[in-house]
């Protein structure tokens, strides 16, 4: 029989079930790192138990996703200030690109997967580019992390449908073991040459299962030209149930009922929306128009922290300020959108996400110094969006493996490589 830990005495968070509240409780993981039973109450010790862990009251969340980040950004923090998103990858991918040399991309994305894990984050759709030997190293980082990763691929819009599908032959032969870590793959697909282009390109990758995952209607500055390309994104076949757009922000109402329709998802990023001032998204109207949503922390340089509680506070106060209602958007629903809806909204559903049976046993422990016990259930929901930070995370675990203790556990061999990389970067451009 394979190896069971059983983790006893938490307050677990249900977001798989709109019915239920938090509850005291415990649940037990076998040697896959599956959860395999979960319960309310005392756990009663049994046989089938190998090891058990008493969690002693503490706060246990579903760990999580991020739909939309670019892990290699992380060493880049506080760049561009004051800038649009147009004016920021001036100053970032413009100025830096170019000058990476092999093995920055690696350990950049490296160092990006161990900032998020420590911040609760236990899947990331990482967004890649193609700077230096990018593709590769990125790919290589998520192989060799403990993050659970959606891969998205982004070959250069300039090159021919062909040109870009080629990219995908050095990953899409490798087996389920080499990909262990790697739960889909997507690419970044807006515009091409032509329609042409993008219906034979769309088509194929639904033939791969590889997912559409674009960046559009961010800046404010292109809205308008990106909006007038809706039409052909429509016929090019790059609006469906495989597509993600991330931030969606300068919508029509046509745009958002038609992505709707057509079984679209978006990505909803406050802290990079606001550091770059690109606007607030309508999401009480997407969701109101059964548009599909989830969250991301963007890139490390455009969010500049990549903590998930404030992710998720950005956003509400926003919503909420905007629309001078408190209610305008609940806490419940946006730690949902930040697990389960984002994993959801990469097709990993079924896998992780939420703590149930059958599902990785990916989450996150908070014990907190501020008291909880003495809350009605219902308030928990309030209390873990509005009350924690990623400074009240004791350790994340990943298929039942702790990967992190939290904010505490640094790898100084790792940043110290990453300082001098870093400093020969800004030396050379």
């Amino acid at each position: 029989m394979a190896p069971r830990t059983v983790f006893t005495d938490a307050v677990l968070f249900p977001v798989n079930d709109d019915r239920r509240q938090p509850y005291r409780g415990w649940f037990a993981v076998d040697g896959a790192g599956l959860i395999t039973d979960i319960g309310a109450g005392e756990y009663v010790p049994g046989a089938q138990a190998d090891s058990v862990v008493e969690l002693r009251g503490a706060l246990v969340l579903p760990g999580f996703v991020s739909a939309h980040s670019h892990l290699w950004q992380s060493v880049f923090r506080g760049v561009a200030d004051g800038c649009t998103t147009m004016g920021w990858i001036d100053k970032l991918h413009r100025r830096f690109g170019a000058a990476l040399e092999p093995g920055d991309m690696y350990v950049f994305t490296v160092h990006g997967q161990r900032d998020l894990l420590r911040q609760g984050i236990t899947t990331v759709c990482n967004h890649t580019h193609e700077f230096g030997d990018g593709p590769a190293e990125q790919w290589q980082a998520a192989l060799d992390g403990a993050q659970r990763t959606v891969y998205s691929f982004s070959p250069p819009l300039w090159r021919t449908a062909d040109e870009r599908l080629s990219e995908l032959d050095k990953f899409l032969h490798l087996s389920a073991d080499d990909r262990h870590r790697v739960l889909a793959l997507s690419m970044n697909t807006t515009a091409l040459h032509s329609v042409e282009h993008m219906r034979r390109e769309s088509e194929i990758l639904r033939e791969l299962g590889v997912g559409q995952h674009a960046h559009y209607l961010e800046d404010p500055t292109v809205a308008v030209a990106q909006q007038d390309s809706f039409d052909d994104l429509l016929a090019g076949g790059r609006v469906g149930a495989d597509t993600v757009f991330a931030h969606f922000i300068h919508t029509t109402p046509r745009i958002r009922d038609t992505a709707a329709r057509a079984g679209a998802a978006m990505v909803w990023n406050p802290l990079s929306n606001g550091r770059l001032g690109s606007g607030i998204a309508d999401i009480p109207g997407y969701l109101a128009a059964g548009l599909r949503v989830g969250m991301g922390v963007d890139g490390q340089a455009s969010a500049d922290v990549g903590d998930p509680f404030q992710n998720m506070r950005t956003g509400l106060y926003l919503l909420r300020a905007a629309a001078r209602d408190p209610k305008a958007l609940d806490a419940r629903r946006i730690l949902r959108m930040h697990t389960l809806d984002s994993a959801e909204v990469l097709g990993v559903g079924d896998r992780v996400g939420s703590l149930e049976i059958g599902k990785a046993a990916d989450f996150v422990v908070c014990d907190p110094p501020a008291p909880y016990a003495h809350l009605p259930a219902d308030q928990l929901w309030s209390f873990a969006v509005l009350a924690l930070s990623a400074a009240d995370i004791t350790e994340v675990r990943i298929g039942g493996v702790r990967v992190s203790t939290g904010p505490a556990d640094r790898d100084r061999a790792l940043e110290s490589d990453c300082a001098r990389r870093i400093s020969r970067l800004y030396q050379s451009v």
